[in-house]
């Protein structure tokens, strides 16, 4: 897509984005980054714009390393991941950071905390789970949490950006 970014107290500048694309631009707390995006095409654009304000309570020290996550940006406030999976594919992750959830391609998934497996005959199965079905540009912040599954059930690919605010 062709825009043109005008930035508060700078002058209007052409750019290019990419479908998908992620950007990480800092500015000082004092300087809020406030600007217009002008889309200059005919196509359809969806921008979402979010800020690091302060370090959360919780941070890793490690990327994330998990089936089919994809680390795709590294900046020293933000890691951003790719999350995909194909019709009838699963992942269990936990995610010992505070993120944003940013949905790229939407299909009908399964959603599932905590242990299915019941390790002992004697311990109760502990876990629950729902369906969602997320559109394109759905965002969510999420708190850390352990043992999650995402099932993709639909019949179309799923992608999801995980933006790990540290």
């Amino acid at each position: 897509l062709n825009v043109i970014n005008h930035v508060k107290g700078n002058d209007p500048v052409c750019d290019c984005m990419d479908f998908g694309e992620v950007r990480y631009g800092t500015h000082k707390t004092d300087k809020p980054l406030v600007h217009t995006i002008t889309n200059m095409n005919d196509e359809a654009m969806l921008c979402i714009d979010a800020e690091v304000i302060k370090k959360p309570p919780v941070t890793s020290p490690f990327p994330l390393v998990a089936d089919h996550h994809t680390l795709i940006k590294t900046r020293d406030r933000c890691r951003v991941y790719s999350l995909l999976l194909e019709p009838g594919q699963s992942t269990t992750v936990s995610y010992n950071f505070f993120y944003l959830s940013v949905m790229l391609k939407g299909s009908q998934i399964k959603v599932s905390l905590g242990d299915s497996s019941g390790h002992r005959l004697h311990e109760m199965k502990m876990s629950i789970s729902w369906d969602k079905t997320p559109a394109i540009g759905d965002v969510e912040w999420c708190s850390p949490t352990l043992n999650l599954t995402i099932t993709n059930i639909g019949s179309s690919i799923f992608e999801q950006y995980i933006a790990e605010w540290r």
